[in-house]
């Protein structure tokens, strides 16, 4: 009988690797990719135009940012309104601030809102008052959700692989335990990918909205009585500011000056008695 030789499980987890590896690098590459890895991407980017070329405009993956300033009577009643909305439109606020006073007060909110009820949620927003500035950027991540797509395929391919080599074939302890060490590499791996999946596809759902809602200049809510106590207290408190000033220059500069004064006056005193001396000698 002929002698079969069973390939060390070692050498079958090379040969897995490369092969993994391999497939993993054409992938990262911005060629048409293969039918086999076409699969791992998902359905939608699968949809081309009637030509056979790149995908339709309305199955790009979009990351959508906007940004919008409205100019209000009263920013907490439009806070309040804004976060309704929000609820309304299955988002959550993300981040909100306050700043001012009664007389100058600003509100700024970073909300994320699905890119589905968008639309709904600008029209109402834009209702809260007067829109000073309205700014939207759309980044195409259509190519990088497919490369962690067809990465993550490969990568659980590999796992897969792995689990049939420990189920079909035998080998020593050593070897056992070399599959065991890369398929938990593998498995680690694939749960950072799947992180990364998660964040990218929550932000192509989600739109990130900030909205900055503010009051009109105060000097046109202030009546006439209360500016004129506001200047008389600013003048007031610019007089001290002088007069502090001053105080701060002269105590200073009073050392210097003393000895200044008192060096000029010792020389007044010499220049004159010496004209004394002149004189008298003359007389």
């Amino acid at each position: 009988m002929p002698r079969s030789r069973t390939l060390p499980l070692v050498v079958l987890i090379a040969l897995v690797a490369v092969s993994v590896g391999a497939a993993g690098a054409g992938c990262s590459k911005r060629e048409a990719a293969p039918a086999s890895m076409a699969a791992a991407a998902p359905q939608a980017l699968q949809a081309a135009d009637p030509a056979g070329g790149a995908p339709a405009p309305a199955d790009r993956a979009m990351r959508i940012t906007i940004e919008t300033s409205i100019t209000v009577k009263d920013v907490d009643a439009a806070g309040r309104a804004v976060r309704d909305l929000v609820a309304q439109q299955g988002g959550y606020v993300g981040d909100a601030r306050t700043v001012g006073d009664e007389d100058a007060r600003m509100t700024s909110f970073e909300v994320h809102v699905p890119v589905t009820h968008l639309p709904a949620f600008r029209a109402g927003v834009s209702g809260l008052g007067e829109v000073t500035s309205d700014a939207e950027h759309a980044e195409d991540v259509t190519e990088q959700r497919a490369d962690i797509n067809a990465r993550l395929s490969n990568a659980r391919a590999e796992e897969k692989r792995l689990l049939e080599l420990l189920d079909k074939h035998t080998g020593s302890l050593a070897d056992v335990v070399a599959v065991e060490k890369e398929l938990a590499s593998v498995r680690e791996t694939i749960e950072r990918m799947e992180a990364q999946q998660r964040v990218l596809e929550g932000q192509i759902a989600l739109a990130t909205v900030k909205i900055h809602l503010s009051t009109r200049h105060a000097e046109s809510r202030v009546g006439p009585g209360r500016r004129v106590l506001r200047a008389a207290g600013e003048g007031i408190e610019t007089a001290g500011s002088f007069l502090v000033g001053f105080v701060v220059l002269a105590a200073s500069a009073g050392p210097t000056a003393l000895i200044v004064a008192l060096m000029a006056y010792a020389v007044y005193r010499g220049v004159r008695a010496l004209r004394r001396r002149g004189a008298a000698k003359k007389g």
